[in-house]
């Protein structure tokens, strides 16, 4: 973060809805509600399946907790320099102010085990998986090396198929980690061959594979259940817009600027009632 080759890497593997959002961030900064909306709106699926698969509640009070953080988004928007200062400040709300008080347990024991992960593993599984945010994204916002993403990554998708992490030998482990890389990548036959003939040496590995992958249309059943319809969805854009309009935003000081033009440190907690 702040090094040319990151500034590099922006400019070059930047997609349109990326750039889209830097304009809607720059706009929003200088106090413009609508950009405010636009950028809010490509966050705000993952911000109401985070809060789904953290408890069971009503969902009004899920919609009221999601509009809050957005809120508090919005108030302290000028503290960010990137956007990937807004997910930074987004992924801590969220972890933040996970709820801790209501049932953990669903019909559907994959939306118990989803509860039932850390909430920095939840977040960063949901952002990944669920919303496909490319693993750079997650690094960033988790302050995670990419090695360590995907070891936390395998440990979720472990936990979520009911093999317990802890009960596999170091080798296993990182044989699944090497797995976790490769469906991150490109495709790469010479690599592909070489990790199959690794994972032949470990016949508990290829079963977990297995899992993995059977693993991912379920959770795309577990997404859609929490996303919300039209009418609620425009009800929730219309009230972090109404926010947006009527609550003032707070400016850094000139050191705080300094700093998170280097790294982003400086941002006040943003706290859910």
């Amino acid at each position: 973060m702040g090094t040319p080759q990151d500034f590099i890497l922006r400019l070059t593997h930047a997609t349109p809805e990326r750039r889209a959002s830097r304009s809607y961030l720059k706009q929003a900064k200088k106090g413009d509600p609508g950009a405010f909306l636009s950028l809010a709106a490509n966050y705000l699926d993952l911000a109401i399946v985070y809060f789904g698969g953290c408890l069971r509640e009503a969902e009004a009070v899920r919609y009221d907790r999601v509009e809050q953080v957005f809120k508090g988004l919005w108030q302290h928007l000028p503290y960010a320099e990137r956007v990937s200062d807004f997910e930074f400040m987004l992924a801590n709300a969220l972890i933040e102010n996970t709820p801790e008080h209501g049932s953990l347990r669903s019909p559907e024991p994959l939306i118990t085990k989803l509860r039932l992960l850390e909430p920095k593993t939840r977040f960063a599984f949901i952002a990944h998986e669920l919303e496909k945010w490319p693993l750079r994204w997650v690094s960033l916002v988790m302050r995670l090396r990419p090695l360590e993403l995907h070891s936390l990554l395998s440990e979720a998708r472990c936990e979520l198929c009911g093999v317990s992490w802890q009960s596999l030998a170091e080798d296993e482990r990182a044989c699944l980690e090497a797995i976790s890389v490769a469906l991150d990548a490109s495709p790469n036959l010479r690599i592909n061959k070489a990790l199959c003939e690794r994972v032949a040496t470990f016949p508990r590995v290829s079963q977990i594979k297995a899992l993995w992958l059977e693993l991912r249309p379920e959770l795309v059943e577990v997404r859609h259940r929490y996303l919300p319809d039209s009418p609620n969805r425009d009800g929730l854009l219309a009230n972090i817009l109404r926010a947006a309009e009527t609550a003032p935003m707070n400016q850094p000081g000139l050191v705080d600027r300094f700093v998170n033009t280097v790294q982003f440190k400086r941002h006040a907690t943003i706290k859910v009632s």
